[in-house]
């Protein structure tokens, strides 16, 4: 059975990763880049949120002061139809400012 599950597992978690940035990056719209890490202070984002410090967010930035932390959600009744929830970040005076919430979920009954 682990043989069968464990190539199956690397196959999949790959496409969740294409999916979650798909999914990050179409809702911060043009302009906005994979950052290869969390900000430094990304914790410190995150509690203004009241967000956990979680290692599947997908971390965006436009320049060195915006920045947006992202989860991506995939359908359970629909794995095809899945949604994000970005979190906008803005540098001002040197210190971190949360700047709202972005949504976006499909509709698997829209045409």
């Amino acid at each position: 059975m682990r043989l069968v599950i464990v190539p199956l597992l690397l196959v999949l978690l790959p496409g969740c990763a294409t999916d979650r940035l798909r999914g990050c990056s179409q809702l911060a719209g043009a302009g906005w880049t994979l950052l290869g890490q969390p900000p430094v202070e990304a914790k410190l984002m995150l509690a203004q949120e009241n967000l956990p410090n979680d290692s599947q967010l997908v971390w965006l930035h436009k320049g060195k002061e915006q920045v947006i932390a992202c989860y991506y959600a995939r359908g359970m009744s629909n794995p095809s139809c899945g949604g994000s929830v970005a979190y906008k970040f803005v540098q001002k005076d040197g210190a971190w400012a949360a700047q709202g919430q972005s949504m976006d979920f499909c509709d698997p009954d829209a045409d």
